[in-house]
């Protein structure tokens, strides 16, 4: 073969093989970023795996930062989370995710006490995921100035397979683990109403991971702490 032939040959491998991975970093960077922006949290995976053809990407050890002056490094783990996307979506206003598959995840719930001052005896109960704070003060929920485009996301089918929950709380020094319910849900996210007619915000799934949470713990006294604190009816 002439020299000139093995060179451009090997000249667009190069080529291809760089807009492949440019094209890796752009998408799984932009999906953290989204998920970061989406939970608040600093969210990380140690390995990315694209199929551009099944327009399938999967995210191998997810971590999501907890906050600081907690007990856990992490608020949430998971094994592998699988998600298959219109990538054409990423451009639009509505980002539309076909699958979101959550493998072994594990929640780390805490919630503590804290004395306000040395002199102030008052003690404040807080825990990882804001809530506490949030239903004690009984704030009006934020208002947020209108946007001209927002950026939203709907996820036709979602699984959680495997999960667990770390529950760290002030009546005891150890943490309870408990094992949750494998979950399905179909159209859920922050879609409004002009996008999607029916579906099911992504807070209210929360709220059925949360129930699911309650009513799996065997400590009696336990739950009635955490109904006093989240107000569980």
């Amino acid at each position: 073969m002439n020299k000139k032939i093995i060179i451009i040959f090997l000249f667009i491998l190069t080529v291809i093989f760089i807009f492949i991975k440019f094209n890796k970093d752009i998408i799984s960077g932009y999906i953290l970023t989204k998920l970061s922006k989406w939970t608040d949290r600093t969210v990380t995976a140690k390995t990315i795996d694209i199929n551009y053809s099944k327009r399938v990407i999967n995210f191998y050890d997810l971590e999501i930062l907890n906050k600081p002056n907690f007990y856990d490094k992490n608020i949430f783990e998971a094994k592998k989370l699988t998600i298959e996307i219109e990538l054409l979506s990423i451009f639009s206003d509505l980002v539309r995710i076909k699958k979101f598959f959550l493998y072994e995840p594990i929640f780390f719930l805490e919630i503590k006490n804290i004395s306000e001052t040395l002199e102030n005896k008052k003690v404040t109960t807080k825990d990882n995921i804001g809530l506490v704070e949030k239903i004690a003060k009984q704030t009006p929920p934020k208002i947020y100035p209108l946007k001209k485009k927002d950026k939203n996301f709907l996820i036709s089918n979602l699984n959680i397979k495997n999960s667990k929950v770390f529950i760290r709380h002030p009546n005891s020094s150890v943490s309870l683990v408990v094992n949750l319910s494998n979950m399905s849900f179909q159209n859920t996210g922050n879609a409004d109403f002009k996008q999607i007619k029916k579906s099911q915000h992504y807070k209210d799934v929360l709220k059925i991971i949360l129930g699911d949470i309650y009513f799996k713990i065997p400590d009696m006294k336990l739950r009635k702490f955490l109904k006093e604190k989240y107000k569980i009816k």
